[in-house]
């Protein structure tokens, strides 16, 4: 299996498991260290900030095993984690819209 679909695999993996209210990558306390703040999502990150979580996103998703990612994450300023854990929620949440779909 080439690296590529077994990268894509993972992700699908993390994502669908998120989606089941199963967060591997993410602790407890991280997590509610993050939703827990008043303005946790009200205020947008700006493009450098949006660039520079692209970026740890992508190192995140090219580690190889469950451990690597987390060992990454585990080495991040607090910032930097808040702001990956905001973004990937956002795209948890988005694939949860594209798998239930629209009921209008």
């Amino acid at each position: 299996m080439s690296t590529s679909k077994l990268i894509t695999k993972q992700v699908d993996y993390l994502i669908h498991q998120s989606i089941q209210g199963n967060h591997i990558l993410f602790d407890n306390r991280t997590l509610r260290a993050v939703f827990w703040k008043a303005k946790s999502f009200s205020s947008p990150l700006s493009e450098q900030e949006m660039a520079q979580v692209e970026q740890h996103i992508t190192c995140l998703i090219q580690k190889p095993s469950l451990m690597e990612k987390k060992a990454y994450l585990k080495n991040l300023n607090q910032k930097t984690l808040e702001k990956i854990v905001k973004i990937y929620f956002c795209i948890v949440e988005n694939n949860l819209y594209k798998k239930v779909g629209t009921y209008h």
